[in-house]
């Protein structure tokens, strides 16, 4: 039995490493997509350098003909930014706001939910140990680490 507590817990301890790493990694590749300038955005619709488009809310991600990836914050007002878009025929796309699906919410709370989890597991096994007799006591006095010599 002892054994297999054991095992559990280098086994949460991994699975808690592996998700804290695998939400660091994530977390790099999202700044990766540099940002422009909405004028630098304008001036590329207008010579022809972006193929397609997706906003979401007031975050526009697009990517030219190379295959080079961009983001820009576009104005509340995206009436003239759509015109534009449409006359020198990038492809647009919208999408709801940002993108917080309920896989991305778990996976960004896996490791704190098995943090916690390691946390209580710990503090069972303090109190089991206690009530056991094993480990210290609130009955039992402190021993004195330096006693007294002579009178």
């Amino acid at each position: 039995m002892n054994t297999a507590r054991t095992a559990l817990f280098w086994l949460v301890i991994v699975v808690s490493a592996f998700l804290l790493w695998q939400v660091v990694r994530a977390g790099g590749t999202a700044q990766a997509v540099p940002e422009i300038s909405y004028t630098e955005f304008l001036a590329r619709v207008a010579n022809g350098q972006v193929s397609k488009v997706t906003i979401a809310g007031s975050v526009v991600r697009g990517s030219d003909a190379k295959g080079g990836n961009f983001r820009v914050i576009a104005p509340s007002n995206q009436a003239a930014m759509i015109d534009a878009l449409q006359q020198h025929g990038v492809e647009i796309w919208f999408k709801e706001g940002t993108e917080q699906s309920w896989p991305n919410w778990i996976l960004n709370l896996a490791p704190l939910i098995l943090l916690a989890a390691l946390w209580f597991f710990m503090i069972r096994q303090m109190q089991r140990k206690r009530s056991m007799g094993e480990g210290p006591s609130a009955s039992t006095p402190p021993r004195e680490s330096n006693p007294r010599f002579g009178p």
